[in-house]
């Protein structure tokens, strides 16, 4: 099926988590062939004396009572249980072994993850009209014979090549024990497998590469989704720059409510104004209780001359409080000296004012 051209965007982390949650992920089978194909030469290389001897001794005790012709009930029950004792020792560890690798190479790639959404039964798998574009109108099928031919067909020259490498051998088997023709087509079989590992392995690799682009290619998403998406994770953009407005708002008229109060007002004389607070009793240093710039420096200036708060002039010290000091902290040490000289000089004003 062709892809939606409008979809040009990368998936958001949101759109890939509800898709993990769906069990859409990218994930490579050929991962898991190529594993469980190592692990089992593994096996066999490491272990394959036990496939040998547990047959061995069930055929012996076969052969002990048939030469003595005590074929019974309790012979054959013993045999029996025998049998399946020895295909358990045998069997047992090799299939525990193989679903532990099925699973490591599955969590390798998608990680731990239950997802019953999986598990529910959805009437759109069933229509046959999906099913038809998912397998012929779609780019999947045509990669998965393209593969399935190159990989037949690779394994398939690997067996031939060494087949020919050790066609002579296999004349000089005629007359030799049988524990030695079988030791023969172990090596030959090893020699074949071990080459099919490797380059499952390698087709595993570049397999996985697909299925993450492909993956990613499907979970695309257009212009209008992202934006919806934002908009319902974040909020819509409108409604939050009205939040803010109201929010700051709500912070001029508190700071404006703070001027009245202030021992002085600092500006720069017409851009900037700062309003500073000194109570000796609840802070060490003067603190700014408002400041503002523009139309906000003239409604400070307009509110302290209303309320009888001291305007100085300082255009170099208004523009360091305003770029360095934040609302409702104190001023830093850096400006306590310039700051102490205009309450000094606000003091002695007052002060002259009041003996006169």
């Amino acid at each position: 099926m062709a892809k939606d051209p409008s979809k040009t965007e990368k998936p958001t982390g949101k759109k890939l988590r509800k898709a993990r949650n769906k069990g859409q992920v990218a994930k490579s089978q050929e991962i898991g062939s190529a594993f469980i194909l190592l692990a089992g030469l593994a096996f066999f290389f490491f272990a394959g004396n036990r496939f040998l001897t547990g047959p061995s001794e069930v055929m012996r005790y076969f052969f002990q009572y048939a030469m003595l012709l005590e074929i019974n009930p309790a012979v054959i029950y013993n045999l029996f249980l025998l049998t399946v004792r020895q295909m358990f020792y045998l069997l047992a560890p090799f299939l525990l072994l193989m679903m532990f690798v099925g699973l490591a190479a599955n969590l390798m790639q998608v990680g731990f993850k239950i997802t019953p959404e999986v598990l529910r039964l959805k009437f759109s798998k069933l229509n046959p009209v999906n099913g038809f574009k998912s397998k012929f109108l779609s780019l999947r099928p045509v990669v998965e014979l393209v593969k399935s031919c190159l990989k037949i067909s690779t394994l398939g020259y690997i067996a031939y090549s060494v087949y020919r490498n050790n066609f002579a051998g296999f004349f000089s088997l005629f007359d030799q024990p049988a524990a030695l023709v079988v030791s023969f087509i172990a090596g030959v079989a090893f020699q074949i497998l071990w080459r099919c590992a490797l380059l499952m392995l390698l087709l595993a690799f570049f397999d996985y590469i697909y299925q993450r682009w492909d993956f990613i290619e499907n979970q695309k998403m257009t212009k209008q989704e992202v934006k919806d998406e934002y908009k319902e994770s974040e909020g819509d953009p409108k409604v939050k720059a009205r939040i803010r407005r109201l929010q700051m708002n709500l912070a001029r008229q508190r700071m404006m409510q703070e001027v009245p109060r202030a021992d002085v007002v600092i500006t720069n004389p017409t851009h900037i104004a700062v309003a500073l607070v000194y109570d000796q009793e609840s802070s060490d240093a003067p603190v700014v209780v408002a400041k503002g710039a523009g139309l906000l420096a003239e409604k400070i200036k307009e509110i302290a001359r209303e309320h009888g708060v001291p305007v100085v002039e300082n255009k170099a010290l208004a523009r360091l409080l305003f770029k360095t000091v934040e609302l409702d902290q104190m001023i830093p040490e850096t400006l306590y000296q310039a700051v102490a000289e205009v309450l000094a000089y606000i003091y002695r004003r007052d002060g002259a004012k009041a003996s006169a």
